[in-house]
């Protein structure tokens, strides 16, 4: 009777590995970012100017049930990412509003997760923020505070200080101008954020934190490698120097995060501080950084020497319903230190 007792609750064990949700590794965090390109809900606001055409009555016809089938898609990749168990830490840009992200968050019910919500309005004209979700269950929001560009009117920088296993660490979240506005004003926004690393240095020069952001610039641009002084090898880092985990895919030229003039270029980052490579408390995990790219999330056209991109969810008034973003999302590993 004891042995059927004891095969039966290993059956039991075995079973629960299948069909409970799985959660993060003890010890580890996964930490992601991903533009999602025009999370808008349908209802025109009318202190924002930017947002009329993903309404129903406008050519892109945005509409409920358009909304809902981007939020399905959207779900299923931030589900797969973490090796199917969806981050721990998630920054967004290209969302409109809270309302927005609570559907979101509903969407993700399903992996298991207790996702929760930072996000400040930011004075886009386009009225686009930057936004962060986190698993409460795994990570505890200690604060957030938002970076405001004063020069120009453009989205906030977001930051947010978590704590897990007892240890510390911030994330910011960048979405910098578009290419189409001047290189000066992604310099400028470099330098806001920049500002603010130096104070966090200042005050302890092993502070741990993830810069995450689709910041429209490459890793070899004035913004991101001279004005926030980054670079691309861990283990050639001068003081004050952040470690741009992306390096690596700009240097093969053909693994970026966004297809422009039929190019792939890296324009979404993961930027870690030298806190992040010393082996204590919070640690990167070495080569962890990737590309979330499955099959599904790739267009394939058939034009004659068009590279394979991004499966994006519209192209001008067109719409893609099997479409998800215009940008791939990244993704790493975050070691706690249990000491």
């Amino acid at each position: 009777m004891s042995h059927l007792l004891l095969k039966t609750a290993f059956l039991i064990a075995a079973l629960s590995q299948v069909l409970l949700p799985r959660q993060g590794v003890s010890g580890e965090l996964g930490v992601a970012f991903w533009n999602v390109e025009n999370l808008f809900d349908t209802v025109d606001d009318p202190k924002t100017e930017g947002d009329e055409e993903f309404t129903p009555g406008e050519p892109k016809a945005w509409t409920k049930t358009r909304l809902e089938l981007k939020l399905t898609n959207l779900a299923r990749v931030i589900g797969d990412m973490n090796s199917g168990q969806g981050p721990d830490v998630l920054g967004l840009c290209e969302i409109e509003n809270r309302a927005v992200l609570e559907l979101l968050v509903k969407h993700l019910d399903k992996t298991g997760r207790k996702y929760e919500i930072v996000h400040e309005d930011s004075p886009s004209y386009r009225g686009i923020d930057c936004a962060l979700l986190y698993d409460s269950k795994t990570v505890k929001l200690d604060r957030s505070e938002i970076h405001t560009v004063k020069k120009f009117a453009t989205r906030d920088i977001l930051e947010a200080r978590f704590t897990s296993g007892g240890k510390p660490f911030f994330v910011f979240v960048n979405h910098w101008p578009s290419r189409y506005n001047v290189d000066s004003h992604r310099i400028e926004v470099a330098t806001v954020l920049r500002k603010r690393v130096d104070q966090l240095l200042k005050s302890n020069a092993a502070v741990d934190f993830v810069i995450l952001g689709d910041l429209n610039d490459t890793p070899a641009n004035v913004s991101v490698g001279k004005t926030l002084r980054t670079w691309g090898n861990p283990d050639e880092l001068r003081p004050g120097v952040l470690f741009n985990s992306m390096w690596k895919f700009h240097a093969k030229g053909d693994a970026g995060t966004y297809v422009y003039k039929n190019k792939w270029d890296v324009l979404d980052h993961i930027i870690l501080s030298p806190g992040m490579l010393d082996g204590q408390c919070v640690d990167w995990i070495r080569d962890s950084t990737r590309r979330v790219m499955a099959d599904y999330q790739i267009f394939v056209s058939k034009t004659p020497g068009s590279i394979p991109r991004p499966s994006r969810s519209y192209l001008g008034p067109r719409f893609f319903g099997n479409g998800y973003s215009d940008h791939l999302p990244v993704e790493c590993r975050l070691r706690i230190s249990a000491e």
